[in-house]
Formats: structure tokens, C-alpha cells, sequence
């Protein structure tokens, strides 16, 4: 089976319809001043005839709504039984929708995607990069866009090696052992290499933390962002879920060598 799927609006009516019977909900990505916000939301509705879907726009847990303003593009995932669907789409209107039981919520209506990419769940499994295998990170605060120059002196780069990966995020044994000064959640860009023999692909991350490993090096985990509102993004989501298939495959086959003694 294939780990992923590009999947046309036509395709997306069936998953919508499911998306809204199971009132599902979808993670939102907002581009807002330079820097990535996310909502969640609940599927309300979709139209008939493939033109709009209906996302509620409630606070979560009491947590302040990120703004949102018609015209504004979003990247969107949901899942779906073994599935994770992404797409870009953008903001048609802002207004309330009315519940069965006659409860008026505010809810946005954002514009039926071009195009959809299925990822199979186990792609999101985060998968070791075998030990013999050194796949280089560089780091920087900011975001892709604010990668610092080599020719700065003191640039805040910093570097490390891939310890596993997903399509989601990844782990990264630095080459340190004091924690970056980062705050969790911050922005980071990165360059990373990945085990295809291709050039490295630059993202964008979110820094979720940090913990050392037994030789007192510092592991920090990140989350991939907004890869599936470009089209260049989701063709880093392509590499990322063959990449990941590659190293589960050099996983199996080491663990079952070492079962076998060796042989």
C-alpha cells in the first residue's frame, strides 16, 4: 500500500460527508504576522454540490481564536480511520451555523480544495534512523525564511544529526550538550537531509522540547508545519512519506538480523 495518495475534489465529497456525520475534527494552519497559528475545529457541513465545507470557529478549552478574515489561505488535516488528510483551501466567509438541537454557533465557510493528499497513518509513526546512517540538521530560530548567513559571524545556527523521522516532525540528536535557548512552540527553520541521495529540504518547525541522551547530548523534538498549503510543501510530504517507508524497511530488516543472530 502506498503511504500516500493525491486524491481530486471529486474524492473529497465521500471524506467530507464522513468528516461531518463523525462532526470530526480538523487542525487549521494560519499564516498570522510572520509566524504559524493553529485552530481546531469541528466539521459542520458540506455542500452538495462541491463548492464549500463548514468549519465551526469556537474556542478550544477556553483558548484564544486565532484571527481568520475571508480571502486568507489555511492549511487543513484531519483523520480518517488509518488515514490523514491535508489540504490547502482558503476562507470564503465568516457567520453562524445552526445546530439541530437550534444552537447557533459562529462558523466559518472555506472554499472545497483543489486537490487532497492521503497519508497513511503508520507515516506518522516516527521511525529511528539506523545508526550507521548520519543524516545532518542545521537549526535557526525565525522560520525558513530567516535563515541567518553564513557569512554572519555568530550566526545562531545550530547543528545535529536526524535520530528518527515522520511526516509529522522529527527528533534531532544535537551536537551540544546544553538545551537551545528556544521556548516550546517557538519557530525554527531547519535544513534537513534525508535518506534519498536528493538535496536537503528546508521547512519550516515547531520546537516541542528537549531531553539528553545517555551520553549527555541534547535530543530535541520538532513539528513539521504548513506542508500541505504549497505545492512545493507537498511535494516535501511525498519525500517525507517515502523517506519514512525507506527507514522502516532498514528497521525491520536490522531487527531481523539481530533475531537471527547476526545472519
Amino acid at each position: 500500500m502506498k503511504p500516500r495518495r493525491v486524491l481530486t475534489p471529486n474524492d473529497a465529497g465521500p471524506i467530507f460527508d464522513r468528516a461531518v456525520a463523525e462532526r470530526a475534527i480538523a487542525v487549521l494552519t494560519l499564516p498570522q504576522g510572520g509566524q504559524w497559528a493553529t485552530l481546531k475545529s469541528r466539521f459542520l457541513e458540506r455542500d452538495q454540490h462541491g463548492c464549500f465545507f463548514v468549519l465551526d470557529y469556537e474556542p478550544c478549552k477556553g483558548e484564544d481564536l486565532p484571527p481568520i478574515a475571508p480571502g486568507q489561505y489555511v492549511g487543513v488535516s484531519f483523520r480518517q480511520s488509518s488515514r490523514k488528510i491535508l489540504f490547502g483551501t482558503a476562507v470564503e466567509a465568516k457567520g453562524q451555523f445552526v445546530l439541530n438541537d437550534s444552537t447557533t454557533i459562529a462558523a466559518v465557510r472555506y472554499r472545497w480544495p483543489d486537490s487532497l493528499t492521503e497519508l497513511q497513518r503508520r507515516a506518522y509513526y516516527r521511525t529511528p534512523v539506523p545508526p550507521e546512517m548520519s543524516l545532518r540538521a542545521t537549526l535557526w530560530p525565525g522560520g525558513s525564511t530567516a535563515r541567518p548567513s553564513a557569512a554572519v559571524a555568530g550566526a545562531p545556527a545550530i547543528t545535529g544529526d536526524l535520530a528518527d523521522l515522520s511526516c509529522g516532525g522529527c527528533l534531532i540528536h544535537l551536537h551540544q550538550v546544553a538545551p537551545p535557548e528556544y521556548g516550546v512552540d517557538d519557530l525554527l527553520g531547519a535544513e534537513l537531509h534525508l535518506p534519498d541521495g536528493r538535496p536537503p529540504i528546508v521547512v519550516d518547525l515547531r520546537y516541542r522540547g528537549a531531553r539528553q541522551d545517555p551520553a549527555g547530548f541534547v535530543a530535541i523534538a520538532t513539528q513539521f508545519l504548513a506542508l500541505e498549503m504549497t505545492a512545493e510543501g507537498r511535494a516535501i510530504l511525498q519525500r517525507l512519506a517515502n523517506c519514512v517507508q525507506r527507514l522502516d524497511r532498514l528497521t525491520f530488516a536490522a531487527d531481523h538480523r539481530n533475531s537471527n543472530g547476526g545472519r
